[in-house]
């Protein structure tokens, strides 16, 4: 299992996003560079029930209308069936599947083994299997190559999600650097990042307008804050804890002006569902949620 912080607040806010974009634009080709596993059992901790658990409650009991008409939420329902309960947790590779099903084809990759095992096996359950590349190996280096090769590079989605952004793969590539390749090649791009420090707020955006590459960004942010002023510290945690002075985001291009709409609309709905909440380390906090566009 390549992703140990799945179903956190951080995986919250990759998902939501990316399964509304998906929703909306429709791609017929969606790459991953960084797909992780298919489906997660479900952990019932500090850190989920401020994250996907907490999300599904306010969705499924606590009155979040915005969230329980979520795409994010319909995928949820699928992966686990009947009921009322979150048990099973899926990857964004699990999510474009449900979303997209055989009306694309999938270029999937993780280092991992285990990872890679899980999206074969979910790609053939869901009858997805002869759609469904996936590659054990460096995603970098699998897109780079695959986009060199690409006869309609719109017609892609590429999703890159990184552990390490600044860190070169075997070929020599970032993630960042892969992201503005998608967007110099003329693909569709959704980038996740992460942060630890209040004023790295929507830094990825910053990154990938630097390509030259002349595509419009948009870029949304969601920061954890202490209650009263915002956070000040530089010593977080993220990866570890969702603490005051972490966040993560999503920065998109090439995608369409009802998608990120509506995206922001559900990261409106996503701060308003957690105002008063109490965070994972038992204090009181809010989500901050900062919009930036580069034209």
């Amino acid at each position: 299992m390549a992703n140990h912080h799945f179903a956190k607040l951080g995986d919250v806010w990759k998902h939501l996003p990316l399964a509304e974009v998906l929703a909306w634009d429709r791609p017929a080709h969606y790459w991953e560079s960084h797909a992780g596993s298919a489906v997660y059992p479900m952990v019932d901790d500090a850190e989920r029930r401020y994250g996907a658990l907490g999300v599904w409650d306010a969705a499924t009991v606590g009155g979040a209308p915005g969230l329980a008409r979520s795409r994010y939420l319909r995928v949820l329902r699928a992966v686990n069936g009947p009921g009322e309960r979150l048990t099973r947790y899926p990857g964004s590779a699990r999510l474009a599947m449900v979303e997209l099903g055989d009306k694309a084809d999938y270029l999937l990759c993780d280092s991992d083994p285990a990872s890679a095992a899980s999206l074969r096996a979910a790609a053939v359950g869901v009858g997805l299997g002869e759609r469904a590349e996936v590659v054990e190996g460096d995603g970098r280096d699998v897109l780079a190559g695959a986009l060199a090769r690409a006869a309609d590079p719109g017609s892609v989605l590429a999703f890159v999600d990184p552990f390490d952004p600044r860190a070169a793969g075997p070929g020599g590539l970032s993630a960042l650097d892969l992201g503005r390749r998608v967007l110099s090649a003329g693909a569709a791009l959704v980038y996740w990042y992460g942060y630890d420090r209040p004023d790295r707020r929507c830094w990825a955006l910053d990154e990938l307008a630097r390509g030259g590459h002349g595509v419009p960004l948009w870029c949304g942010d969601i920061q954890v804050e202490a209650e009263g002023e915002p956070a000040v510290r530089d010593d977080g945690d993220l990866g570890v804890a969702t603490t005051p002075g972490t966040g993560f985001g999503i920065v998109c291009g090439r995608v369409s002006d009802p998608a990120l709409r509506h995206v922001t609309a559900l990261g409106e709905a996503l701060v308003a569902a957690y105002e008063g909440a109490r965070l994972p380390g038992g204090g009181p906090g809010h989500l901050a949620l900062t919009v930036r566009t580069v034209p």
